[in-house]
């Protein structure tokens, strides 16, 4: 399980907790008995395999569209972590001769977070590089990428206010916050890359999807390691805990996800998110759009059953004892459990 599909589950598995009392194991109580949850019928999984054969019946993406489409993510990335770390974008030669982005600067970051973020940003770079080289000549420019105010826009979103300034170079959970924003993201499209690719049949690029997919979640689980350390700041341009900013991330995330309300590797729900719900594909991280096929966050919405929205969109549930539920059977779905910071954003 990638980071990104962890940290939903992991949210998921909390607020269900708070949502039922009754049956919900509370942190660290019953030390040593093993919890049992709730099965999910693998309803995420179904409607991915779904999804993505339903698409590419209609469209038909050949490997250089699909990677063509993480050069904008992978550009973005590594834009910003390494004018983050370094102060300085990447060689001018992976931008493939794209515009300069919109702000970057180097963070203010303690000497344990700035060893953090130059190995993030050598590998986003190393991403880009190796897009280039699987793309060869086809390889899109980097587009015109948004690395500063776009965060702010983000976040005043998530938080339903106007008007409150984000500097994400700030100090170290600004900086850690935004770029295990972008990450979780970015995870999401390497897998929904690789779902995708496997349909093609060529496993150079089905590994190499697969491979960036990795180092994505294994960065966004450090990201969210030193944010848990640090799960109780208060983040004073919002004055709510790191905890609490991150359920109104994650609900966010879910808000432009359309009806399926977690993390699902579909590139039109990726882009959809960084764009902020732009429907022609421009806004937030990618003023101008992005470069290549596929520029548009549409058709939203995967083109499955009902009932299997509603069972993905269902929580786990940790219990206080093995025999309160059976683990492998499928519960009727009951909502999501973040649905109310969803429907607030939506209200």
């Amino acid at each position: 399980m990638h980071a990104a599909t962890l940290a939903a589950a992991t949210a998921a598995l909390c607020l269900a907790a708070l949502a039922a009392p009754a049956l919900a194991q509370p942190p660290g109580s019953n030390p040593g008995l093993p919890p049992s949850a709730t099965a999910t019928g693998l309803a995420p999984q179904k409607i991915t395999d779904m999804a993505v054969r339903d698409l590419q019946a209609q469209f038909n993406y050949s490997d250089k569209d699909l990677l063509s489409f993480l050069m904008n993510t992978e550009c973005l990335d590594a834009t910003f972590d390494s004018w983050a770390a370094f102060g300085s974008g990447m060689d001018p030669a992976l931008f493939g001769g794209g515009p300069a982005p919109i702000g970057g600067r180097k963070a203010g970051l303690s000497p344990e977070i700035q060893v953090w973020a130059e190995e993030v940003a050598r590998d986003e770079i190393g991403h880009v590089r190796i897009l280039r080289e699987a793309l060869g000549a086809d390889a899109p420019a980097c587009p015109l990428m948004d690395i500063d105010k776009a965060f702010e826009k983000f976040f005043n979103t998530a938080f339903n206010t106007t008007g409150v300034v984000w500097d994400p170079y700030k100090n170290d959970v600004n900086f850690v916050l935004s770029t295990f924003m972008l990450e979780e993201i970015g995870a999401t499209g390497d897998q929904g890359v690789t779902a995708f690719a496997a349909t093609n049949g060529n496993i150079t690029n089905v590994a190499l999807a697969g491979g960036l997919s990795g180092s994505a979640g294994y960065q966004s689980a450090a990201d969210r390691y030193i944010l848990w350390t640090r799960r109780d700041e208060i983040v004073p341009e919002f004055n709510v805990t790191v905890a609490q900013f991150l359920d109104k991330m994650s609900a966010l995330r879910q808000f432009y996800t359309g009806k399926l309300h977690i993390d699902q590797p579909l590139l039109m729900e990726v882009l959809n998110i960084l764009v902020g719900g732009s429907t022609d594909g421009k806004g937030w991280f990618f003023p101008d759009g992005v470069n290549g096929r596929i520029k548009e966050p549409v058709p939203l919405n995967p083109n499955v059953p009902e009932e299997l929205l509603a069972q993905a969109n269902a929580p786990y549930t940790i219990v206080a004892s093995q025999g309160q539920v059976t683990p492998l059977t499928v519960q009727p779905p009951s909502g999501n459990a973040t649905e109310m910071l969803v429907s607030q954003l939506a209200g």
